[in-house]
């Protein structure tokens, strides 16, 4: 009896040897496991779970939202002919006369003169410092005039289709009103702008044809005064008519002598030359001969005792006066027809800008897209993350 109850204690402690033993290898086991595991998901946590955490606290509780209002333009003129060359084409040769006009103003909503005007018009750039908003979304406080643009231009969004020349234009702002504020000021200096450069041209095509009017005016004024001069001085509206009136006079007078000749020597036959009625017709004779003499002096000769000039060439100076005056004038009715055609074609070809969608008041925030970005952010920081673990992993290895 005790021979048997001696074997079954004997095996029982033995057996509790054996369990402690495994006890203390499962315990071990778990306590070289435990650094390991807590090491892996404490790196997940700190590079990966906390900045996700951060950036998804930020979004929820911190950031400013912003709205964007929209508008779409075409740059019209007032010519109905569509093939008429651009009067803002000339700037930027090689392009087709829409896409011109509408590349010009895309560049100048996007230039400096722009935000310099909507700091001017509107406050911009104090706006966008505002103390309202959160300092990762504002523009910092001692910003440049180049930190001011560069953030002005990624706030606002410009695109041309040349297709069909329309000009789409979003601008971003904290509040949906000020977006649309921004938008109708864009519009309304975009408008002042095509006016501007499009008159510019217009008032270069019209300027030359008004200097040739000018010219021209001048010129007739200098014909016209010239005649005047020539009839103050020589005593005659027009050597033209006077020689017709002289030759005419002329005319008359030699009528006149040939009928006395006829008298004369008709009288001769029953008459005595010492005749009275002979004499008499003889001296009317001389008279009317000296007075046709003095008369055809008056039109082609020059008199000793006065010097006048001859009638002949009084006209022929009146007629090239004339000649000038009429070419003068000629050329200002030219000159005029063809001021009213340039005011004209430039009138067809002035710039004006057409809005075809009205500035839009947001409801919604249209910015930060808080999914996608801490999506985005999510895969990249477990690429990092991976990355980094085999750039451990392989370090360790080449250690072993």
């Amino acid at each position: 009896m005790e021979t048997e109850e001696k074997v079954p204690a004997a095996s029982q402690k033995k057996a509790a040897n054996t369990a402690q033993k495994i006890l203390r290898k499962l315990s071990a086991a778990s306590v070289g496991a435990s650094p390991v595991r807590a090491s892996r998901w404490g790196g997940l946590a700190l590079f990966v779970v906390l900045p996700l955490l951060l950036v998804g606290a930020y979004y929820l509780f911190w950031v400013s939202d912003r709205y964007v209002s929209a508008t779409q333009l075409i740059v019209k003129d007032n010519s109905s002919n569509q093939g008429m060359s651009s009067s803002l084409g000339f700037l930027v040769p090689g392009m087709g006369s829409d896409n011109q006009d509408a590349f010009l103003v895309v560049n100048y909503i996007q230039s400096l003169d722009m935000a310099l005007f909507l700091d001017e018009e509107l406050g911009l750039a104090s706006y966008f410092k505002s103390n309202e908003y959160d300092v990762f979304s504002r523009l910092a406080a001692d910003a440049s005039q180049e930190d001011y643009l560069e953030y002005y231009r990624a706030h606002i969004a410009v695109a041309h289709d040349e297709t069909t020349g329309i000009i789409s234009i979003e601008m971003q702002a904290f509040e949906p009103e000020f977006a649309q504020r921004l938008v109708e000021t864009v519009i309304r200096k975009s408008e002042d702008f095509v006016n501007a450069i499009s008159n510019q041209l217009a008032d270069k095509q019209v300027s030359f044809v008004r200097s040739e009017l000018e010219l021209a005016q001048s010129k007739l004024r200098t014909s016209k005064q010239k005649i005047l001069d020539f009839q103050n001085r020589n005593q005659v509206v027009s050597p033209e008519e006077l020689t017709k009136g002289i030759s005419a006079i002329i005319q008359g007078l030699e009528a006149k002598l040939a009928e006395l000749r006829a008298k004369l020597t008709a009288a001769k036959t029953y008459l005595h030359s010492d005749s009275s009625q002979v004499v008499s017709l003889q001296a009317e004779i001389s008279s009317l001969q000296q007075q046709i003499e003095s008369e055809k002096v008056r039109l082609v000769g020059v008199t000793e005792e006065d010097g006048e000039e001859r009638l002949n060439s009084l006209n022929a100076h009146f007629q090239n006066l004339q000649l000038d005056l009429q070419f003068a004038m000629d050329a200002y009715q030219a000159s005029l027809t063809a001021l009213e055609t340039a005011r004209m074609e430039a009138s067809g070809k002035l710039k004006h800008l057409m809005v075809i969608s009205q500035p839009s008041i947001a409801e919604d925030a249209e910015y930060p897209h808080k999914l996608y970005n801490l999506a985005s952010l999510a895969v990249i920081l477990l690429l990092l993350y991976g990355i980094g673990k085999m750039l451990v992993a392989s370090i360790r290895d080449h250690r072993v």
